[in-house]
């Protein structure tokens, strides 16, 4: 089986509350993830505001 690593991001309040949001990148790299036999590693995910910007680091095995 492949490994990969995903990134997930969003830049506004707005996207996250969207369809863009962390949850649906996250569901929607699930979903590719499983058609393409491959085996996601670890996670990454950035949320990035005009104010600050945090970055979060989730393992997952």
């Amino acid at each position: 089986m492949t490994s990969a690593v995903a990134y997930y991001r969003v830049s506004t309040q707005r996207q996250g509350r969207s369809s863009l949001g962390i949850e649906a990148q996250r569901a929607a790299v699930a979903r590719f993830a499983e058609a393409e036999g491959m085996i996601i590693l670890q996670e990454f995910t950035e949320i990035e505001t005009g104010r600050a910007q945090m970055r979060l680091t989730d393992a997952h095995n």
